[in-house]
């Protein structure tokens, strides 16, 4: 890339953020999904399009890890404890127990009328099954819901990620083939626990030090705690824990830490 490409792409990228912020505006008076104005965006400018050709794989699955990284973490930082703590067991109950039956039924459905292999027909469930974190946080800030649902709604939403995506990653690395169920399921309580362990970690340690060490300007602040949420995700994948899992938790850790 010259600098005459990088001019273009600074200059196409900042008019696509500044139209996607207004978008906001448009779908919160239109009463719509802010996503489906992203989605109409990406439509306009793809090659059905303004013709914007895009077939990097690689590039298309770290622009989407990123950018869940960070939808976590912003779901994260903005949930209350006080609000979702009575409600955190259901929560869990339907991030893990609800996640693993609804990739069941799908994938004994793809298998009984499809006739699909039984690790594709798990992956396919894996793939289906999540609900969208992104959708959830922006449709509980717009819909008036009882502080129990909104609760619940936002630990599964924040925590189902996860699972599904060690599911899927195991799974594509033949885990379930090689290892068999047992050992299968023992490595994905594995990832979990520990991610979550790391993020209380990360969490709580930041917290204790952002509070000993003041720092010369207030607008630092969000960026330091943004950037450990990512260091979470980056401590957890490093000991094959995880990462997702890790940043929802310091994230909630941080975003309730008193900070100066």
């Amino acid at each position: 890339m010259d600098v005459h490409d990088l001019d273009t792409f600074l200059l196409i990228g900042a008019a696509v953020l500044i139209a996607a912020v207004l978008a906001v505006r448009v779908s919160v008076r239109a009463g719509l999904p802010s996503l489906l104005m992203y989605l109409g965006l990406g439509l306009a400018l793809g090659s059905s399009g303004a013709g914007i050709q895009f077939h990097d794989a690689d590039v298309a699955l770290g622009l989407g890890l990123s950018a869940l990284i960070l939808i976590l973490a912003e779901g994260g930082l903005t949930t209350k404890w006080e609000h979702v703590r009575p409600s955190l067991g259901y929560g869990l109950l339907l991030a893990t127990l609800g996640s693993t039956i609804s990739v069941l039924v799908v994938a004994f459905a793809a298998h009984q009328f499809f006739d699909l292999r039984w690790e594709i027909a798990i992956l396919l469930g894996a793939v289906l099954t999540p609900t969208d974190a992104a959708a959830v946080f922006s449709v509980l800030r717009a819909v008036p819901l009882k502080s129990r649902i909104t609760g619940v709604l936002e630990v599964e939403s924040g925590l189902n990620d996860a699972p599904i995506v060690v599911l899927v990653t195991a799974i594509s690395a033949g885990h379930l083939v090689d290892d068999g169920p047992l050992k299968f399921g023992a490595l994905i309580v594995f990832e979990l626990v520990a991610g979550a362990v790391v993020g209380l970690g990360v969490g709580f340690g930041a917290g204790r030090l952002l509070r000993s060490v003041a720092l010369p300007a207030s607008g630092l602040y969000p960026l330091v705690v943004l950037a450990f949420t990512v260091l979470s995700y980056g401590g957890a994948t490093a000991i094959h824990a995880s990462g997702f899992a890790a940043v929802y938790v310091s994230a909630l850790v941080l975003g309730n830490t008193e900070l100066p």
